[in-house]
């Protein structure tokens, strides 16, 4: 019997591993596939931009996410089970968040891997599919395609005129991607300022600062809102915000708060989770993990198998969601990083939550540089001379309020995904329940939304809000499970089609989560089940243990030439992540992304001697965001420290106004991951370096328990010591160095204080006798302002 001939639309994630299942995790000749995609480059929003593609927003077909903008999940979830990070980038350059850069690179060596050139067509777009059947069993697929022109490909363009082929498949794949095109609600009166090209999708407004530098003169003639809630609005917001911080100054710290606002409407709370959790490691101690580790635990989940969520979410269950959120974070966050109208009623805490991710979100509100304000905005009224408007937002309680003088508005409303289907028939829309009503349930489709029984011969992969890279890999071999059988024959409706017809229904909107496929953990053990698939246990033997992530649900059915290699790439990522989990040096970088997150924002301290408790003054330190003055580093502060002496006579007391550099990589170097760095006496812009230091830090210890999951207060301990700076070479090496003992006290994922010892750290020279201290130790009290 000859091969099965697939058409998979889309070379994304989900395409690639689409065809890689369907080449080697079945016999040899079962099946055939193809890959169409419009673009030149594989990888979905993944793919490297084309040069000189700053702004895509207004054609996101054509444009791709930041290169240096980093993954949301940690790259145990951001990966598929037979390919480790380890293999791509070297086993010393991996960090726990990769960059959009490094996913194509991946993307790219799993292709290269698994997937030969032929299966490739990119820049092909398909244009129609053609639904034809014999008999009842018997179907075939008409797929329509032409090559795409491009600026950079000339001469695979014909001069004549660019007619369609026309091939015949017997399967179809929709992998086409869930963001297909950018979302603009229309606002009236908002349209009279498009003139002044002050109004964007989120989509262009993307990390990296040049693109920002673009539209400089829009962002600082006026205030900036942003429109949308969730995921995107926060990164929107962080980002203009930590443009604003850094570039309309150069002065940050004492003119950032002077900056032109940023507002973010929303109109629902949502909590802002940042990428590193507190997680409880024994009864004595912390670690900070990954989001994803510790959200999806298997230890989390009720005893007895684990059933996939679909449907609306119970009052008692939000509730109680929401009061874990507000137990993990801790009240001093739970300000910043839940938010909710003052005047919102009591109901909110019973409503499914919704959640934004992001390290910056919550201490910009916080320190006031991100004004939010739960509503929806009604109307914008333009000012003909000025160009500059006021938005009117309608809040719950019904009243309203005015934000004014707003020169640019950041469209963070989401995408629809309705283009991405467009080349299917109108009569298999038809079946599959096709509506534009509602952008989050295009479709009502089953098994995890991968397929309909009236139409066995298309299959869906990754078309839901919100997939992640293990679903792809489990609905891929799925299909290929379906197929590979004689008969296709399935149950007509499921109790899945049930629930999603039920989510749709305009009543069920409150109580429907925010991603209505969101429970990953699971669909992961639903699939796992249906698969046969026995989940790999962690070391300790715990199989109910652990958190979910593809490599622990290797798929072994396969004839594959590369099964050993396969099966070695899993046990190298099961490897890694378990010395991660084991291993406090390696967790000692997301403890440094973590307290690095938690400092910015302002600080009073008070300075007292050590032995004698005697006050020595008291004074300010404020940390400011600005853009990494080095490109190896993730994030910076410019920090300011403002000191009042205790009196005239304390002659010993520093300049009343120090200024340094703290700033953190998230890569990991060696094995062991990076340490906070601190580069002294930038008093000169940043380029007057006197002296640098590493902040290491030592393990975390438990003070006060809230519960199972919920790590409480604790306390991290480190020390600064000398380190080389790039760029800084010291005129005299100082064998007495200064040094400083940390004391970072948490409550949640906040620093609600903390503590630095000086003293003057001896080293001896040998051969020669230990000189003393002559300066006594004195400890700094910080606490939020």
């Amino acid at each position: 019997m000859p091969p099965k001939k697939v058409a998979i639309i889309g070379a994304g994630p989900s395409g690639l591993v689409t065809a890689k299942t369907l080449l080697h995790n079945f016999p040899h000749g079962t099946f055939s596939p193809v890959i169409f995609d419009s673009r030149y480059e594989l990888g979905g929003l993944w793919s490297s931009p084309r040069p000189g593609n700053k702004s895509w927003g207004t054609n996101h077909a054509s444009g791709s996410l930041d290169p240096s903008m980093r993954t949301n999940l940690s790259r145990f979830s951001v990966a598929f089970s037979d390919l480790s990070w380890e293999s791509v980038l070297g086993t010393s350059n991996v960090p726990m968040f990769p960059q959009a850069r490094q996913v194509c690179q991946y993307l790219k060596a799993y292709r290269k891997r698994y997937i030969p050139d032929d299966v490739m067509r990119l820049g092909c777009r398909v244009l129609k599919t053609v639904r034809t059947t014999k008999n009842e069993r018997t179907a075939r697929w008409e797929v329509s395609w032409i090559k795409e022109r491009s600026d950079q490909i000339p001469e695979e363009i014909p001069s004549r005129e660019n007619t369609p082929e026309v091939e015949e498949f017997d399967l179809l794949v929709i992998a086409s991607g869930y963001f297909a095109r950018p979302y603009i609600p229309e606002i009236p009166g908002l349209h009279h300022t498009a003139s002044t090209g002050g109004i964007f999708h989120s989509s262009e407004i993307q990390t990296t600062h040049e693109i920002l530098q673009d539209k400089e003169s829009i962002l600082t003639r006026g205030n900036v809102a942003i429109i949308g809630g969730s995921i995107s609005g926060a990164e929107a917001a962080s980002t203009v915000a930590l443009h604003q911080s850094s570039y309309s100054s150069k002065d940050p710290i004492s003119q950032s708060l002077g900056n032109p606002h940023v507002h973010h409407i929303y109109t629902r709370p949502f909590w802002s989770l940042p990428t590193y959790l507190p997680h409880k490691s024994s009864e004595d101690t912390v670690s900070f993990l990954p989001l994803d580790l510790v959200m999806y635990d298997l230890g989390r989940r009720p005893p007895g198998p684990v059933e996939y969520g679909l449907g609306l979410i119970p009052e008692e269950k939000a509730a109680k969601t929401n009061e874990y959120f507000s137990s993990l974070l801790g009240a001093y966050y739970k300000s910043g990083g839940q938010l909710c109208s003052p005047n919102a009623s009591k109901t909110t805490r019973s409503r499914p939550p919704w959640v934004a991710i992001g390290n910056d979100y919550a201490e910009f509100v916080q320190s006031g540089r991100i004004e939010s304000t739960m509503g929806r905005a009604v109307s914008a009224h333009a000012d003909p001379e000025t160009g500059l408007y006021n938005i009117e937002i309608e809040i719950e309680n019904g009243e309203t309020k005015t934000l004014k003088d707003i020169a640019a508005v950041v469209m963070a409303t989401g995408f629809t995904p309705f283009e991405a289907i467009s080349f299917l028939p109108r009569e298999v829309l038809s079946v599959l329940e096709y509506s534009t009503d509602d952008p989050f349930l295009p479709l009502v489709l089953d098994k995890g939304g991968t397929i309909r029984s009236e139409i066995p011969d298309i299959g869906f992969v990754g078309f839901y809000r919100g997939p992640y890279w293990g679903v792809m890999e489990m609905q891929a071999r799925f299909l290929g499970m379906e197929w590979a059988k004689q008969s296709t024959e399935m149950s007509k409706v499921t109790e899945q089609i049930k629930g999603m017809r039920i989510l749709r229904e305009p009543a069920s909107n409150s109580r429907r989560s925010q991603f209505p496929m969101g429970d990953y953990v699971g669909l992961m053990e639903v699939f796992a089940r249906d698969l046969e698939i026995t989940r790999t246990a962690m070391s300790n033997g715990e199989g109910r243990s652990g958190p979910v992530v593809p490599s622990r649900y290797p798929y072994d059915e396969t004839s594959s030439a590369q099964q050993t290699d396969m099966k070695e790439q899993t046990k190298n990522t099961l490897k890694s992540l378990e010395a991660f989990l084991s291993d406090v040096n390696l967790q000692a970088g997301a403890a440094a992304m973590a307290i690095f997150r938690a400092l910015q924002g302002n600080w009073a301290f008070q300075r007292v001697r050590q032995d004698t408790g005697e006050p020595q003054g008291s004074g300010t330190v404020n940390f400011c965001p600005v853009y990494p003055s080095d490109s190896a580093y993730d994030k910076e502060y410019i920090c300011e420290e403002r000191l009042e002496p205790y009196s005239t006579e304390d002659t010993s007391s520093p300049s009343p106004t120090n200024r340094s550099i703290f700033r953190v990589s998230e890569s990991m170097s060696s094995g062991t991951a990076s340490q906070i760095q601190i580069l002294a006496g930038a008093t000169n812009g940043r380029s007057d370096i006197k002296s640098a230091k590493s902040l290491l830090l030592g393990p975390l210890r438990r003070k006060k328990c809230e519960g199972e999951y919920v790590p409480g207060e604790y306390v991290i301990q480190g020390r600064v010591t000398s380190a080389n700076a790039p760029g800084y070479q010291p005129e005299v090496q100082d064998h007495n160095d200064l040094a400083y003992d940390y004391t970072f006290n948490f409550e949640g994922v906040s620093i609600v204080s903390w503590e630095r010892l000086d003293e003057l750290q001896v080293t001896q020279t040998e051969g020669e006798p230990v000189s003393h201290a002559t300066s006594l130790p004195r400890t700094r009290t910080l606490h939020r302002r």
